[in-house]
């Protein structure tokens, strides 16, 4: 059992990183200022120092659309995984160090002790995902790359649309705070990132979409390279088409994307999944894994959480959209022979939208190892009974969770009553008959984001460039350090067409 968390991202090198990047404030109206976060004071007005400036000066939120704190890298990342969500949608990192039928007490390294009615709490993950975290973000531009079937030597400069070369372009991937965006202008231009996916893997990430949806996602990708477009092709100016991108449906440039891979196509209405691999001779080659039952329904706009689990060493692949479970696929087996079949040979990822007029938004993206859990515990949730999944990937249980006491959890269940030490329990979901309804934040509310893992909202009283004051609607007052927080966003919304900014 991990019960720290080792993430092979943060180092020193980051920290120091983290010291000497400039915070970022990117405003509603689209212009942006680098300089230094100072805190908050009342009246809804944060702080802010520029070198460009002789003295600090006081901003609107309301104006604010986010605060990207030192260059989206954390002074210093939280230590643990454990944390409970709550129906508002907040995530409160934190070990649980008291349970009765009132409330749960949290403590905190960012805000000490935190007793949460138990009513507000929709789930708590003591060891959450099964083991250590590898990537979570996107807060840092420069992680990723794009790439273009097209342009096999890399994509070209970026071209300035006055000069009238705007069409031999492929389409670009923009970013903007914790998300990056697909305009939808055109198709066929990938966003990748390497080396974060171990042998046994969860990918997880929030998408959201606008017109009818297209998108591929390839995962455990080397990115092997194809061999050279012929010459007689860009002869012929096919190259410019091309470059435009490849209608949606279409898979044979998965292998010049993603190399030796798997990539699940998802649409509106179904999904496929397919091996992609380059051959001896550098061609690339493309098969669709066969399964019974491809329907999905996302629709023409929307959002959804996707998660999608591979187990390199087994062969086992499963997809989840808004933790519940949709399908599986079984490639290869336990020998060495079965396992040489697993058409996936590198650790990274990516994306590309496959449809013109698409705007797609990716953002919440997690890379974590996966303990082999075939399944989720909201996948299991019901209105009366409480669901417990344990860390060994295997085993849950139903009942009524009751107390903790001396590090155990009581939970008395159909056929008995049940202890269960903490450090074993990977999630319980409780009932959803006994939780309270969501109440709506209020209009100047913020949501303060950490890492690696947690959202905290609430309402600004006051606060410096290194703790602030919120107003938590659960919680109450709390007092934050902000040494592990990446991200001030003054425009949460659960509506994907108010949060929307494909332009920028």
């Amino acid at each position: 059992m991990i019960h720290k968390l080792a993430i092979s991202w943060i180092s020193g090198v980051m920290v120091l990183a983290a010291a000497e990047s400039p915070d970022l404030v990117r405003f509603t109206n689209g212009d942006q200022l680098h300089g230094a976060f100072q805190g908050f004071k009342e009246g809804a007005q944060a702080i802010w120092q520029s070198d460009d400036a002789a003295a600090p000066v006081d901003f609107k939120t309301a104006k604010i659309r986010h605060v990207v704190l030192h260059g989206g890298r954390p002074s210093k990342s939280l230590t643990s995984l454990s944390h409970v969500a709550l129906v508002n949608g907040d995530r409160v990192p934190g070990k649980i160090t008291g349970m009765d039928d009132e409330a749960i007490t949290l403590e905190t390294l960012y805000a000490g002790s935190l007793r949460i009615p138990r009513d507000q709490v929709e789930m708590f993950a003591p060891s959450p995902l099964g083991g250590r975290i590898h990537y979570h973000g996107p807060f840092v531009e420069d992680e990723w790359q794009m790439a273009n079937a097209s342009f096999p030597d890399g994509m070209p400069p970026a071209s300035d649309e006055k000069d009238g070369k705007e069409k031999d372009q492929p389409g670009r991937w923009a970013f903007s705070g914790s998300a990056w965006y697909w305009p939808g202008k055109f198709s066929g231009t990938a966003l990748l990132r390497e080396k974060a996916m171990p042998d046994r893997s969860i990918l997880r990430f929030d998408l959201a979409w606008k017109n009818r949806l297209s998108m591929a996602i390839g995962f455990h990708a080397d990115f092997a390279k194809t061999k050279p477009l012929d010459p007689a092709v860009k002869d012929q100016g096919a190259q410019q088409a091309r470059a435009r991108g490849f209608s949606s449906g279409d898979s044979t440039v998965f292998p010049m994307l993603f190399g030796n891979s798997y990539v699940l196509q998802v649409v509106s209405t179904h999904l496929m999944l397919f091996r992609t691999s380059v051959d001896a001779d550098g061609g690339p080659v493309v098969e669709r894994v066969q399964i019974n039952g491809n329907s999905i329904r996302l629709g023409d706009s929307g959002k959804a959480q996707i998660e999608i689990r591979s187990n390199r060493l087994s062969g086992q692949i499963s997809l989840f959209i808004n933790d519940e479970f949709i399908v599986s696929w079984s490639e290869g087996g336990t020998t060495p022979e079965d396992q040489a079949r697993y058409a996936g040979k590198g650790g990274g990822f990516g994306f590309v939208v496959q449809n013109e007029d698409s705007p797609v938004r990716i953002s919440d993206v997690m890379v974590a190892e996966w303990n082999g859990m075939p399944d989720s515990a909201r996948s299991l949730q019901t209105d009366e009974q409480d669901i417990v999944l344990l860390a060994n990937g295997t085993d849950r249980f139903s009942g009524k969770v009751g107390s903790l006491k001396d590090g155990k959890i009581h939970l008395q269940g159909k056929y008995g009553q049940f202890l269960f030490e903490i450090d074993d329990i990977a999630e319980i979901r409780f009932a959803r008959g006994r939780l309270a309804k969501e109440t709506d934040l209020a209009s100047d509310s913020l949501t303060v984001r950490l890492s690696p893992l947690g959202r905290i909202s609430g309402r600004p009283l006051a606060g410096s460039a290194s703790s602030i004051r919120i107003l938590n609607p659960v919680c109450g007052e709390m007092n934050l350090n902000l040494e592990s927080a990446v991200m001030l966003d003054f425009k949460p919304s659960n509506n994907v067409i108010d949060d929307w900014d494909a332009e920028f």
